[in-house]
């Protein structure tokens, strides 16, 4: 048995950030409980930086598995981008994008609720309407304008209320598409902290087709291709490229933990992958690779993504604008006249990306991208000597 509490212990020893290194033995737990393993082949995976499931999810033999990038390498080389990274909290973002090419892609920024420390003052930012009064019945007045609004923590969880879809229908008012009362709208109203209240972007009608009870969410990973001229302009190049759709199992949420069901797509077309996974345990049936939607029907072979060549050609513009950072998973919605924002992550996960989209150190640039951040430096034979330390 594990002792992940001194594991924990061990890799902040060995040099892993704390919130990485809390991640990192979350998600070796996770993978020890969900699939069985022999200590032969545990052995194996551990020697090579993976847990040991991974055997199974990404069909690692002696053969390939220097294609994949390790779960331990990974959380090992954190950070990856340099102290232009405070760029990418969501209310800092919107400020960095609003410029001539770029403001178009970030929705409306309507409020920002400060933390506690400045007693979770509402401050209105650029795209507020002027006709509605500041008082505390703002939100309420401004989702009878609006009809429905997206709330999100800057960073973080921000509470646990996590991402809400707000919403006006017929007079009742829906969170996250469930009704609730006025008294659970004002504790909304009253609990957020480090909180944003924007437009709400609706997804294109053809991807509404898959899955119309959420918003379908476009997963680009950018890594900054490496150069040993220091004076060459920057030049990127796609990591990961996968669609993330909600399902009934997930209550309609799209990111895989909820149950939500990734698809990679080409990131030259944008032509969906023919097959799609779903976390195990969330599967009606165990089969967690599937040629269609669960619950839809909707077939992935031949469906492209809508307005690709456009939204495509933005990300050029956005690597470019923001090339001070050297790695970004951007989260998209295509909406039907383009697309919107919703964040960029600094380090997003990159373990099931490599089941839906196949090994990233496969691309010559990504594995040159990753060695110059120092993947041959991380010996992963110190995380095994930790692991068998951890043992009781």
């Amino acid at each position: 048995m594990t002792d992940y509490t001194l594991l924990l212990e061990k890799m902040r020893e060995l040099g892993m950030d704390q919130k990485w290194a809390i991640s990192f033995v979350k998600r070796l737990k996770e993978d020890e409980e969900n699939f069985t393993v022999s200590e032969t082949d545990k052995q194996w995976a551990l020697e090579r930086g993976f847990y040991p499931g991974r055997i199974e999810l990404l069909g690692l033999t002696e053969d390939n598995y220097k294609d994949y990038l390790p779960d331990y390498h990974y959380s090992m080389m954190h950070p990856l981008n340099n102290h232009f990274l405070k760029w990418l909290d969501k209310l800092t973002l919107k400020y960095v994008l609003d410029n001539k090419s770029c403001h178009e892609l970030m929705p409306d920024y309507y409020v920002y609720v400060e933390n506690d420390l400045c007693g979770g003052r509402w401050t209105y930012l650029m795209n507020c309407p002027l006709d509605i009064p500041r008082n505390q019945d703002f939100l309420w007045n401004l989702l009878k304008k609006k009809r429905i609004l997206a709330m999100k923590p800057n960073s973080g969880t921000s509470g646990g209320l996590g991402f809400i879809k707000l919403e006006l229908r017929d007079n009742v008012i829906y969170e996250n598409n469930k009704k609730i009362d006025m008294a659970r709208f004002e504790e909304i109203r009253d609990k957020m902290r480090n909180y944003i209240i924007t437009e709400y972007a609706h997804q294109h009608h053809d991807l509404a087709r898959v899955w119309p009870g959420s918003e379908c969410t476009l997963r680009v990973i950018m890594c900054k291709d490496s150069t040993e001229d220091k004076y060459a302009s920057a030049t990127w190049s796609c990591a990961v490229s996968y669609a993330r759709f909600g399902t009934d199992v997930g209550e309609g949420a799209s990111n895989l933990s909820s149950g939500g069901i990734g698809v990679g797509f080409d990131f030259e077309s944008g032509a969906l992958y023919d097959n799609a996974i779903q976390y195990r345990k969330f599967t009606k049936d165990g089969n967690w690779l599937m040629n269609c939607h669960p619950d839809t029907k909707v077939v992935w072979k031949g469906f492209v993504l809508p307005n690709w060549e456009y939204v495509r050609s933005k990300i050029d513009v956005l690597c470019q604008h923001i090339s001070s950072l050297d790695y970004l998973g951007i989260d998209i919605i295509i909406t039907e006249n383009g697309m919107k924002i919703c964040e960029i992550n600094s380090l997003p996960s990159v373990d099931y990306e490599q089941i839906i989209c196949g090994p990233v150190l496969k691309k010559e640039k990504v594995l040159e991208f990753f060695r110059h951040k120092g993947l041959e430096s991380i010996n992963s034979m110190e995380f095994y000597k930790a692991y068998m330390e951890c043992q009781r």
